[in-house]
């Protein structure tokens, strides 16, 4: 058992020392009733001062087993659980007899302290003592060995009682249930000889918890047949399921029951009614339910607000949240995760800023939410800041909030940060590698990807679909054939992974790049599931490459079907058409995007100076420094042709002469952001640029050269992935 020592009892020594000679003669001297009375009002006050008790109880001669247990109860419920139980130990060395009762708020406050030991120990004085038939003691012996997650030993105790009432029943079928043995509650459930609302809410919540929403739902209407009457709890978890499920028509049942059995709708049902209709897409009665029980209640607005974020209606969540008084930590992260699932990531960076004016600290989930927004916008100098403040202000980085730090970097063009947090990280599990694995792949490190994989393996981690995703993709990129194939048939042999559509894409692209163009019709026809539209626009492209008309034809037409109002299908045959000289052709696919209203998408490319991002459009003359621009570009124009720069001129989809293709080429939106960062910033600093569609070869062949004659770094993102650009060569080796 747990010893006496002054420095673990020291909070109350100054207390017991204030006693007076005088207050122990009196308490002493007083009729024992009238001290019990007295000791047992000012413990069961809530509001009464702890250490008024104690010093009182510490002055009883030799106090009574009911007087022990009364301060015992006491120290208990103000969380003094281990002064409960040294209260015990001075009962034993006082030669007082504990009752049943004593080693009930014993079993509890070992389980309250987590003094697996002390626990053992006091079972073994109380089967000294007692038999196996004091219920009360026995449940919370048995719920002390759940807390300790010692499941064996709660079953021995509960198979040695001959007996059981059904409270003895429920505490082990919850200690089953809280442990995740949720098959063997049922069975123990299943062999009760009386269930109340208690076991039956035991296992509905046990299967919504679990993630088993219609086991969950059934149990409910099972308990209805026999006749049991549900309480708030079980209403609670019942239409939690129907959220999980998203099944709607339940959902509104249950709320009618709980209507007609005039059921007192406190804050979590109130919460999780409006939570189950907005899950279950029906934001029009969450919104009537809030409406009418729900504005005094800050949960409920969190979950309507959340509501209406996961249907897409920022705005109304917006409206809704200015109303609010005051906004808590979880109200911010779901107008921030909602922005971000909406793609309005500069507003979800607006509300951090607004987070931190309003004096609330940020957590691990707001942090990751908004480095997935640094790294969707490439957002390095956010990203950066953003991890300063978790340096600054959490002792430590978690694995959660390290994946997405290093998924930040990686997907702003910093793979040498990447591996730095990467490095840092004490613990890496599955997703932290994959992060990497994808990095090295999206930059045009295809080889170094497939070392993290070989080292993620070799630490005895398993691989999962997504890790295999960024292996097929770093193998794409990198156009390494035989290393894409062998993996993907790995995958599905070594590690029984089927390949989702993700993975077909990977290898359609892969052997599409190389032109392997036979090969890759035959595993789009072989595909267990429809192809989508990137699968067909990577196809496409490839035909267009290597001049394979009648797959070009096939692919466009599949992928105009699957994507009539997209420019994809059209553009790219077009092009194909105009590259094989078939000029009536492509005149017919210019007519048809024009009969049908679809319109090319415009090329952009964006660059951040000084914290500012600035946007260029090909050929755009409104921009305002489109002087400086031009004047600059001429001086590229002319330093390129003096070093060999030649127009590759397929480029140029329209019959026009060599000036005009020269002129044509220099507007692309890429060279207007690099013109710009040439412009602006200083000239040992990196230009990063971001491009909505592919770089074209031109551009590609004049970047490299660029990047040698201004000895600048420079760093593309396209739609895909990254190019960086330097001494007059790319990272992708000229294979993209």
């Amino acid at each position: 058992m747990v010893s006496s020592s002054p420095q673990k009892f020291s909070y109350f020594m100054p207390w017991l020392k204030q006693a007076t000679q005088l207050q122990a003669q009196m308490i002493v001297s007083g009729a024992p009733v009238a001290v019990t009375l007295l000791l047992r009002s000012i413990a069961d006050c809530e509001s009464s001062d702890l250490s008024y008790t104690i010093r009182l109880f510490s002055h009883l001669h030799k106090p009574s087993t009911y007087q022990c247990n009364t301060i015992m109860k006491a120290c208990s419920l103000r969380h003094f659980s281990e002064y409960s139980i040294e209260i015990f130990i001075q009962m034993r060395r006082k030669g007082i007899r504990p009752d049943s009762y004593t080693f009930q708020l014993l079993f509890k406050s070992c389980s309250l302290s987590y003094l697996a030991q002390q626990g053992h120990a006091a079972h073994g004085q109380f089967i000294r003592l007692f038999s196996y038939s004091e219920h009360l003691a026995l449940t919370s012996l048995i719920h002390m060995y759940v807390e300790f997650h010692q499941i064996d030993d709660a079953r021995k105790v509960f198979d040695h009682i001959t007996w059981k009432d059904v409270l003895l029943w429920t505490t082990m079928v919850s200690g089953l249930e809280k442990t995740g043995l949720l098959d063997d509650a049922r069975k123990v459930f299943d062999d009760m000889p009386e269930r109340n609302v208690i076991s039956w809410t035991v296992m509905i919540k046990g299967y919504s918890r679990t993630g088993r929403p219609a086991e969950a739902i059934d149990t409910f209407r099972k308990m209805l047949r026999e006749g049991i009457m549900p309480d708030s709890v079980a209403f609670v978890s019942v239409l939690a399921a129907c959220s999980q499920s998203r099944d709607l028509e339940t959902g509104r049942w249950v709320h009618h029951l709980v209507e007609e059995m005039d059921i007192v709708l406190n804050e979590n049902l109130i919460v999780t009614l409006i939570d189950m209709y907005a899950k279950c897409g029906d934001i029009d009665h969450a919104r009537s339910v809030f409406d009418s029980i729900g504005h005094e209640t800050l949960p409920a607005w969190n979950a309507i607000i959340d509501g209406y974020c996961k249907m897409g209606n920022i705005d109304e969540a917006r409206s809704l949240f200015k109303q609010m008084g005051s906004p808590n930590l979880i109200t911010f992260n779901s107008m921030i995760t909602g922005y971000i699932q909406s793609s309005r990531l500069k507003e979800a960076l607006s509300l951090f800023t607004d987070l931190l004016s309003s004096g609330l600290l940020p957590d691990k989930y707001t942090l990751v939410g908004l480095l997935s927004v640094c790294a969707s916008l490439v957002a390095l100098d956010k990203g950066k800041i953003l991890h300063a403040y978790i340096e600054v202000n959490l002792t430590e980085t978690d694995i959660f909030l390290g994946t997405g730090l290093l998924d930040m970097y990686a997907k702003c063009g910093k793979m040498d940060q990447a591996i730095l947090v990467f490095d840092r990280m004490n613990r890496k599990d599955v997703m932290s590698w994959t992060a990497m694995i994808s990095g090295f792949a999206m930059n045009g490190m295809g080889k170094l990807a497939l070392e993290q994989f070989s080292m993620m393996r070799n630490e005895g981690i398993r691989p999962n679909v997504v890790a295999y995703i960024g292996v097929l993709n770093a193998c794409s990129h990198s156009g390494l054939v035989d290393e894409g194939l062998r993996h993907f048939k790995e995958m599905q042999v070594l590690y029984n992974l089927e390949p989702e559509i993700e993975h077909y894409g990977c290898m359609v692209d892969l052997l599409g790049r190389v032109g392997h163009l036979a090969e890759a019709e035959k595993l789009i026809r072989s595909m267990k599931m429809q192809p989508n539209d990137v699968i067909w626009a990577s196809f496409l492209r490839s035909c267009r490459i290597y001049k394979n008309m009648d797959l070009a034809e096939w692919s466009a037409r599949e992928l105009i079907v699957l994507e009539p109002d997209k420019d994809v299908g059209y553009v790219q045959l077009y092009n194909t058409y105009i590259d094989a000289g078939r000029w009536n052709d492509a005149s017919k696919i210019r007519s048809m995007m024009e009969e049908r209203g679809v319109k090319k998408i415009a090329a952009f490319s964006s660059i951040t100076v000084n914290g500012q991002v600035y946007k260029f459009i090909a050929g755009d003359q409104s921009h305002p420094y489109v002087i400086e621009i031009q004047e600059t570009m001429r001086e590229i124009m002319k330093r390129l042709k003096e070093s060999g720069y030649t127009p590759i001129m397929s480029q140029v989809s329209v019959d026009v002469d060599q000036e005009e293709t020269e002129q044509t080429l220099f507007g692309h939106s890429e060279r207007i952001a690099i013109d710009f960062g040439i412009m602006r910033l200083g000239p040992s600093l990196p230009i990063h640029v971001i491009k909505n569609l592919r770089v074209c070869d031109d551009c590609h062949s004049a970047i490299k050269m660029i990047a040698k004659l201004w000895s600048r770094e420079i760093v593309v993102r396209d739609r895909s992935r990254f190019h960086h650009f330097r001494d007059g060569q790319c990272s992708c080796n000229d294979f993209w």
